[in-house]
Protein backbone atom coordinates (compact mmCIF):
# COMPACT_ATOMS: atom_id res chain seq x y z
CA UNK A 1 0.00 0.00 0.00
CA UNK A 2 1.31 3.19 -1.12
CA UNK A 3 1.61 5.53 2.54
CA UNK A 4 1.87 9.69 1.63
CA UNK A 5 1.29 12.72 2.83
CA UNK A 6 -0.65 15.85 2.02
CA UNK A 7 2.15 17.84 1.31
CA UNK A 8 3.63 14.91 -1.32
CA UNK A 9 0.51 14.61 -3.48
CA UNK A 10 2.52 15.03 -6.63
CA UNK A 11 5.01 12.05 -5.58
CA UNK A 12 1.66 10.45 -4.69
CA UNK A 13 0.41 10.58 -8.08
CA UNK A 14 3.47 9.93 -9.63
CA UNK A 15 3.58 6.81 -7.93
CA UNK A 16 0.05 5.58 -8.34
CA UNK A 17 0.07 6.24 -11.74
CA UNK A 18 3.56 4.11 -12.20
CA UNK A 19 1.98 1.41 -9.97
CA UNK A 20 -1.15 1.43 -11.45
CA UNK A 21 0.94 1.06 -14.86
CA UNK A 22 3.41 -1.20 -14.00
CA UNK A 23 1.05 -3.39 -12.04
CA UNK A 24 -1.37 -4.01 -14.90
CA UNK A 25 1.76 -5.18 -17.41
CA UNK A 26 2.17 -7.89 -14.40
CA UNK A 27 -0.81 -9.09 -14.26
CA UNK A 28 -1.51 -8.94 -18.10
CA UNK A 29 2.01 -10.95 -18.69
CA UNK A 30 2.03 -13.37 -15.51
CA UNK A 31 -1.43 -14.60 -16.09
CA UNK A 32 0.00 -16.91 -18.67
CA UNK A 33 2.91 -18.07 -16.12
CA UNK A 34 2.21 -17.71 -12.65
CA UNK A 35 -0.56 -19.10 -10.55
CA UNK A 36 -4.17 -17.60 -9.87
CA UNK A 37 -3.20 -16.54 -5.86
CA UNK A 38 -0.38 -14.62 -7.34
CA UNK A 39 -2.49 -12.40 -9.89
CA UNK A 40 -5.22 -12.05 -6.91
CA UNK A 41 -2.94 -10.71 -4.75
CA UNK A 42 -1.08 -8.36 -7.15
CA UNK A 43 -4.72 -7.46 -7.89
CA UNK A 44 -5.81 -6.68 -4.30
CA UNK A 45 -2.95 -4.95 -3.72
CA UNK A 46 -3.92 -2.48 -7.16
CA UNK A 47 -7.25 -2.06 -5.55
CA UNK A 48 -5.89 -0.54 -2.54
CA UNK A 49 -3.63 1.76 -3.81
CA UNK A 50 -6.48 2.84 -6.23
CA UNK A 51 -8.82 3.21 -3.45
CA UNK A 52 -6.20 5.13 -1.17
CA UNK A 53 -5.30 7.81 -4.12
CA UNK A 54 -8.81 7.79 -5.23
CA UNK A 55 -10.21 8.66 -1.56
CA UNK A 56 -7.08 11.65 -1.52
CA UNK A 57 -8.49 12.79 -4.65
CA UNK A 58 -12.17 13.18 -3.28
CA UNK A 59 -10.64 15.20 -0.21
CA UNK A 60 -9.43 18.09 -2.11
CA UNK A 61 -11.00 20.91 -3.48
CA UNK A 62 -13.24 20.59 -6.34
CA UNK A 63 -10.98 22.95 -8.72
CA UNK A 64 -7.65 20.56 -7.28
CA UNK A 65 -9.75 17.28 -8.19
CA UNK A 66 -10.74 18.48 -11.64
CA UNK A 67 -6.86 18.92 -12.55
CA UNK A 68 -6.09 15.75 -11.01
CA UNK A 69 -8.68 13.91 -12.72
CA UNK A 70 -7.76 15.72 -15.69
CA UNK A 71 -4.28 13.78 -15.71
CA UNK A 72 -5.41 10.49 -14.20
CA UNK A 73 -8.96 9.75 -15.54
CA UNK A 74 -7.00 7.42 -17.68
CA UNK A 75 -4.52 6.04 -16.24
CA UNK A 76 -6.48 2.79 -14.65
CA UNK A 77 -6.98 -0.24 -17.10
CA UNK A 78 -9.64 -1.54 -14.95
CA UNK A 79 -12.79 -0.21 -16.13
CA UNK A 80 -14.53 -0.22 -12.76
CA UNK A 81 -11.86 2.08 -11.74
CA UNK A 82 -11.40 4.52 -14.86
CA UNK A 83 -14.84 4.59 -14.59
CA UNK A 84 -15.00 6.17 -10.86
CA UNK A 85 -12.59 8.45 -12.23
CA UNK A 86 -14.14 9.73 -14.82
CA UNK A 87 -17.75 9.90 -13.35
CA UNK A 88 -16.34 12.13 -10.79
CA UNK A 89 -14.43 13.94 -13.01
CA UNK A 90 -18.22 14.60 -15.07
CA UNK A 91 -19.91 15.11 -11.58
CA UNK A 92 -16.98 18.12 -10.42
CA UNK A 93 -17.50 19.54 -14.21
CA UNK A 94 -21.20 19.64 -13.85
CA UNK A 95 -20.98 20.85 -10.10
CA UNK A 96 -18.56 23.81 -11.60
CA UNK A 97 -21.23 24.97 -14.13
CA UNK A 98 -24.06 24.72 -11.92
CA UNK A 99 -21.89 27.00 -9.52
CA UNK A 100 -21.01 29.59 -11.67
CA UNK A 101 -24.20 30.13 -13.18
CA UNK A 102 -25.36 30.92 -9.73
CA UNK A 103 -23.22 33.24 -9.86
CA UNK A 104 -24.32 34.50 -13.45
CA UNK A 105 -20.58 34.09 -14.62
CA UNK A 106 -22.23 32.22 -17.97
CA UNK A 107 -18.30 32.08 -19.35
CA UNK A 108 -17.13 30.03 -16.44
CA UNK A 109 -20.02 27.80 -17.35
CA UNK A 110 -19.69 27.13 -20.97
CA UNK A 111 -15.92 26.24 -20.42
CA UNK A 112 -16.86 24.04 -17.76
CA UNK A 113 -19.63 22.72 -19.78
CA UNK A 114 -17.20 22.02 -22.74
CA UNK A 115 -14.46 20.31 -20.97
CA UNK A 116 -17.12 18.07 -19.43
CA UNK A 117 -17.89 16.55 -23.04
CA UNK A 118 -14.59 14.51 -23.34
CA UNK A 119 -14.95 12.59 -19.90
CA UNK A 120 -18.85 12.15 -20.65
CA UNK A 121 -17.76 10.83 -24.06
CA UNK A 122 -15.51 8.16 -22.65
CA UNK A 123 -18.08 7.41 -19.89
CA UNK A 124 -20.19 6.68 -22.39
CA UNK A 125 -18.03 4.62 -24.65
CA UNK A 126 -17.21 2.58 -21.48
CA UNK A 127 -21.08 1.65 -21.35
CA UNK A 128 -22.56 -1.77 -22.46
CA UNK A 129 -25.82 -3.66 -22.41
CA UNK A 130 -25.37 -5.60 -19.37
CA UNK A 131 -27.45 -5.50 -16.51
CA UNK A 132 -24.12 -4.62 -14.24
CA UNK A 133 -24.47 -1.26 -16.23
CA UNK A 134 -27.64 0.23 -15.59
CA UNK A 135 -27.10 2.74 -13.19
CA UNK A 136 -24.16 4.02 -15.04
CA UNK A 137 -26.50 3.94 -18.01
CA UNK A 138 -29.06 6.54 -16.26
CA UNK A 139 -26.25 8.40 -14.75
CA UNK A 140 -25.07 9.20 -18.67
CA UNK A 141 -28.25 10.03 -19.63
CA UNK A 142 -29.34 12.26 -17.11
CA UNK A 143 -26.33 14.21 -17.20
CA UNK A 144 -25.95 14.34 -20.78
CA UNK A 145 -29.55 16.39 -20.22
CA UNK A 146 -28.13 18.16 -17.63
CA UNK A 147 -25.65 19.43 -19.53
CA UNK A 148 -27.80 20.53 -22.52
CA UNK A 149 -30.16 22.03 -20.31
CA UNK A 150 -27.22 24.11 -18.67
CA UNK A 151 -26.13 24.83 -22.22
CA UNK A 152 -29.19 26.66 -23.33
CA UNK A 153 -29.01 28.44 -20.31
CA UNK A 154 -25.36 29.73 -20.18
CA UNK A 155 -25.93 30.53 -23.65
CA UNK A 156 -28.91 32.55 -23.52
CA UNK A 157 -26.83 34.65 -20.60
CA UNK A 158 -24.51 35.13 -23.31
CA UNK A 159 -26.87 36.52 -25.59
CA UNK A 160 -28.31 38.31 -23.38
CA UNK A 161 -25.06 39.97 -22.54
CA UNK A 162 -24.21 40.88 -25.69
CA UNK A 163 -27.90 42.28 -26.65
CA UNK A 164 -27.61 44.55 -23.25
CA UNK A 165 -23.95 45.89 -24.64
CA UNK A 166 -25.00 46.36 -28.39
CA UNK A 167 -28.23 47.93 -26.75
CA UNK A 168 -26.82 50.43 -24.23
CA UNK A 169 -23.86 51.45 -27.20
CA UNK A 170 -26.51 52.49 -29.93
CA UNK A 171 -28.22 54.15 -27.96
CA UNK A 172 -25.56 56.37 -25.71
CA UNK A 173 -22.77 56.45 -28.37
CA UNK A 174 -25.03 56.74 -31.70
CA UNK A 175 -26.35 60.08 -32.31
CA UNK A 176 -29.06 58.60 -34.44
CA UNK A 177 -30.79 55.36 -33.38
CA UNK A 178 -29.68 52.75 -35.76
CA UNK A 179 -33.21 50.92 -36.29
CA UNK A 180 -30.78 47.79 -37.57
CA UNK A 181 -28.82 47.59 -34.19
CA UNK A 182 -32.09 47.47 -32.38
CA UNK A 183 -33.10 44.49 -34.46
CA UNK A 184 -30.04 42.45 -34.28
CA UNK A 185 -30.62 43.49 -29.94
CA UNK A 186 -34.70 42.09 -30.34
CA UNK A 187 -32.80 39.00 -32.14
CA UNK A 188 -30.36 38.20 -29.37
CA UNK A 189 -32.77 38.61 -26.94
CA UNK A 190 -35.53 36.17 -28.89
CA UNK A 191 -32.79 33.58 -29.17
CA UNK A 192 -32.28 34.02 -25.48
CA UNK A 193 -35.53 33.44 -24.36
CA UNK A 194 -36.08 30.30 -26.98
CA UNK A 195 -32.99 28.82 -25.51
CA UNK A 196 -34.29 29.39 -21.59
CA UNK A 197 -38.01 28.16 -22.49
CA UNK A 198 -38.78 25.07 -20.69
CA UNK A 199 -34.75 25.10 -19.51
CA UNK A 200 -35.26 28.02 -16.49
CA UNK A 201 -38.14 30.05 -15.95
CA UNK A 202 -36.40 32.94 -14.43
CA UNK A 203 -33.99 33.80 -17.30
CA UNK A 204 -36.93 33.55 -19.58
CA UNK A 205 -38.63 36.04 -17.61
CA UNK A 206 -35.27 38.54 -17.26
CA UNK A 207 -34.82 38.01 -21.23
CA UNK A 208 -38.99 38.56 -21.82
CA UNK A 209 -38.49 41.61 -19.61
CA UNK A 210 -35.02 43.53 -21.30
CA UNK A 211 -37.47 42.90 -24.25
CA UNK A 212 -40.80 44.56 -23.06
CA UNK A 213 -38.76 47.06 -22.31
CA UNK A 214 -36.89 47.76 -25.27
CA UNK A 215 -40.23 47.74 -26.92
CA UNK A 216 -41.95 50.48 -24.21
CA UNK A 217 -38.56 52.51 -23.88
CA UNK A 218 -36.90 52.88 -27.43
CA UNK A 219 -39.53 51.68 -30.03
CA UNK A 220 -42.63 52.89 -28.47
CA UNK A 221 -44.96 50.15 -29.35
CA UNK A 222 -47.01 49.83 -26.10
CA UNK A 223 -49.08 46.74 -27.46
CA UNK A 224 -45.92 44.54 -28.13
CA UNK A 225 -44.10 45.89 -24.86
CA UNK A 226 -47.10 44.75 -23.29
CA UNK A 227 -47.66 41.30 -24.91
CA UNK A 228 -43.78 40.49 -23.65
CA UNK A 229 -44.29 42.25 -20.05
CA UNK A 230 -47.51 40.36 -19.23
CA UNK A 231 -45.88 37.21 -20.05
CA UNK A 232 -43.47 37.98 -17.72
CA UNK A 233 -45.61 38.33 -14.65
CA UNK A 234 -47.42 34.96 -16.06
CA UNK A 235 -43.86 33.17 -15.66
CA UNK A 236 -43.42 35.31 -11.86
CA UNK A 237 -46.74 33.68 -10.63
CA UNK A 238 -45.16 30.33 -11.60
CA UNK A 239 -42.53 30.86 -9.60
CA UNK A 240 -44.63 31.67 -6.12
CA UNK A 241 -44.49 31.40 -3.44
CA UNK A 242 -40.49 33.25 -3.62
CA UNK A 243 -40.46 36.35 -3.23
CA UNK A 244 -39.55 38.17 -6.05
CA UNK A 245 -40.28 42.10 -4.83
CA UNK A 246 -36.37 42.58 -4.75
CA UNK A 247 -35.54 41.72 -8.57
CA UNK A 248 -35.13 44.12 -10.84
CA UNK A 249 -36.62 42.59 -13.74
CA UNK A 250 -39.82 41.61 -12.20
CA UNK A 251 -39.85 45.22 -10.63
CA UNK A 252 -39.78 46.78 -13.93
CA UNK A 253 -42.39 45.05 -15.80
CA UNK A 254 -44.76 45.32 -13.20
CA UNK A 255 -44.38 49.11 -12.93
CA UNK A 256 -44.60 49.37 -16.62
CA UNK A 257 -48.15 47.03 -16.81
CA UNK A 258 -48.80 49.16 -13.69
CA UNK A 259 -48.16 52.51 -15.58
CA UNK A 260 -50.67 50.69 -19.05
CA UNK A 261 -53.61 49.42 -16.25
CA UNK A 262 -53.50 53.27 -14.92
CA UNK A 263 -53.29 54.63 -18.25
CA UNK A 264 -55.99 52.03 -19.49
CA UNK A 265 -58.44 52.61 -16.67
CA UNK A 266 -58.13 56.88 -17.21
CA UNK A 267 -59.05 56.37 -20.82
CA UNK A 268 -62.05 54.07 -19.94
CA UNK A 269 -63.38 56.31 -17.55
CA UNK A 270 -62.83 59.19 -19.85
CA UNK A 271 -64.75 57.28 -22.38
CA UNK A 272 -67.43 56.41 -19.71
CA UNK A 273 -67.48 59.73 -18.49
CA UNK A 274 -68.23 61.20 -22.31
CA UNK A 275 -70.80 58.42 -22.78
CA UNK A 276 -73.14 58.89 -19.81
CA UNK A 277 -73.06 62.33 -20.32
CA UNK A 278 -76.18 62.28 -22.29
CA UNK A 279 -77.72 60.09 -20.31
CA UNK A 280 -77.12 62.56 -17.40
CA UNK A 281 -78.69 64.99 -19.17
CA UNK A 282 -82.42 62.79 -19.73
CA UNK A 283 -82.16 61.92 -15.98
CA UNK A 284 -82.11 65.42 -15.18
CA UNK A 285 -85.26 65.87 -13.57
CA UNK A 286 -85.05 62.21 -11.49
CA UNK A 287 -81.28 63.44 -10.62
CA UNK A 288 -82.31 66.91 -9.35
CA UNK A 289 -85.10 64.89 -7.00
CA UNK A 290 -82.50 61.97 -6.03
CA UNK A 291 -80.22 65.36 -4.82
CA UNK A 292 -82.69 67.27 -2.99
CA UNK A 293 -83.61 63.91 -1.09
CA UNK A 294 -80.33 62.66 -0.31
CA UNK A 295 -79.68 66.33 1.29
CA UNK A 296 -82.87 66.75 2.82
CA UNK A 297 -84.52 63.29 4.03
CA UNK A 298 -83.56 61.19 6.71
CA UNK A 299 -81.77 58.12 5.93
CA UNK A 300 -84.71 55.93 6.82
CA UNK A 301 -86.91 58.24 4.24
CA UNK A 302 -84.36 58.27 1.65
CA UNK A 303 -84.50 53.95 1.54
CA UNK A 304 -88.25 54.08 1.88
CA UNK A 305 -88.32 56.21 -0.96
CA UNK A 306 -85.79 54.63 -3.14
CA UNK A 307 -87.51 51.00 -2.59
CA UNK A 308 -91.06 52.23 -3.44
CA UNK A 309 -90.52 55.07 -5.93
CA UNK A 310 -87.49 53.76 -7.62
CA UNK A 311 -86.78 49.75 -6.80
CA UNK A 312 -84.18 47.82 -8.50
CA UNK A 313 -85.12 46.03 -11.44
CA UNK A 314 -82.25 44.25 -12.92
CA UNK A 315 -81.17 40.46 -12.47
CA UNK A 316 -81.56 39.42 -9.07
CA UNK A 317 -82.72 42.71 -7.36
CA UNK A 318 -86.30 41.03 -7.21
CA UNK A 319 -84.37 38.84 -4.47
CA UNK A 320 -84.07 41.47 -1.77
CA UNK A 321 -85.98 41.43 1.06
CA UNK A 322 -86.92 44.58 2.06
CA UNK A 323 -89.97 45.40 4.94
CA UNK A 324 -90.52 49.06 4.44
CA UNK A 325 -92.08 49.13 7.88
CA UNK A 326 -89.37 48.03 9.79
CA UNK A 327 -86.75 50.68 7.79
CA UNK A 328 -89.08 53.61 8.79
CA UNK A 329 -88.74 52.59 12.40
CA UNK A 330 -85.48 51.60 11.86
CA UNK A 331 -83.32 52.55 15.06
CA UNK A 332 -79.63 54.34 14.54
CA UNK A 333 -77.05 51.62 14.96
CA UNK A 334 -78.65 49.70 11.72
CA UNK A 335 -78.48 52.59 9.82
CA UNK A 336 -74.82 51.62 8.23
CA UNK A 337 -76.34 47.91 7.93
CA UNK A 338 -79.16 49.15 5.70
CA UNK A 339 -76.91 51.58 3.40
CA UNK A 340 -74.69 48.53 2.89
CA UNK A 341 -77.46 46.53 1.93
CA UNK A 342 -79.19 49.33 -0.05
CA UNK A 343 -75.57 49.93 -2.21
CA UNK A 344 -75.63 46.50 -2.89
CA UNK A 345 -78.91 46.34 -4.29
CA UNK A 346 -78.19 49.25 -6.89
CA UNK A 347 -74.28 48.78 -7.55
CA UNK A 348 -73.97 48.84 -11.40
CA UNK A 349 -71.42 46.16 -11.85
CA UNK A 350 -74.54 43.85 -11.29
CA UNK A 351 -76.58 45.76 -14.39
CA UNK A 352 -76.43 43.85 -17.79
CA UNK A 353 -76.94 47.74 -19.90
CA UNK A 354 -78.05 45.00 -23.25
CA UNK A 355 -80.93 44.23 -20.79
CA UNK A 356 -82.09 47.30 -18.78
CA UNK A 357 -80.49 50.35 -20.51
CA UNK A 358 -77.42 52.61 -20.20
CA UNK A 359 -79.86 55.11 -18.60
CA UNK A 360 -80.97 52.90 -16.08
CA UNK A 361 -77.58 51.82 -15.39
CA UNK A 362 -76.05 55.69 -15.52
CA UNK A 363 -79.23 56.30 -12.67
CA UNK A 364 -78.28 52.84 -10.40
CA UNK A 365 -74.51 54.61 -10.50
CA UNK A 366 -75.55 58.25 -9.18
CA UNK A 367 -77.71 56.40 -6.64
CA UNK A 368 -74.86 54.22 -5.35
CA UNK A 369 -72.28 57.56 -5.46
CA UNK A 370 -75.23 58.93 -2.97
CA UNK A 371 -75.57 56.10 -0.97
CA UNK A 372 -71.82 55.75 -0.50
CA UNK A 373 -71.49 59.04 0.41
CA UNK A 374 -73.77 58.78 3.03
CA UNK A 375 -72.33 55.42 4.13
CA UNK A 376 -68.60 57.08 4.54
CA UNK A 377 -70.21 60.11 6.81
CA UNK A 378 -71.38 57.53 9.15
CA UNK A 379 -68.12 55.58 9.27
CA UNK A 380 -67.19 57.36 12.21
CA UNK A 381 -70.40 57.23 14.37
Amino acid sequence: MLLFERNEIDQCLFFFKECLTHGSKAISTGRLIMPEDWIDNIEERLNSVFSDIFNLILSMRQDQRIRILQRFAFVPESKEQRVKMLKQLVIDYFHASVMTLEESDYKASLTALTEVYTPLTKLEQLVTDSSDDILLQDFVMNMKEDVFKNRCISDSMQKRFIADQLLSSTINDAEDLDVTAIWQVIDFYTESIVLTRENDVEQEAISLSKLGILYHKVLLQKGRAKEYLMKVLQLAHSLQPRNLSEEKWFRDASEIISEYQKEEKRKEEKEWEKSRKKYLDSLKSKLDILKHNMTELSIQKILVWLYTENPPKHSGANKFNVNVKEISDAPGDSLKKLLAKAIVYYHPDKINAEDHGMEYKVWCEEIVKNLTRKYEMMKGC
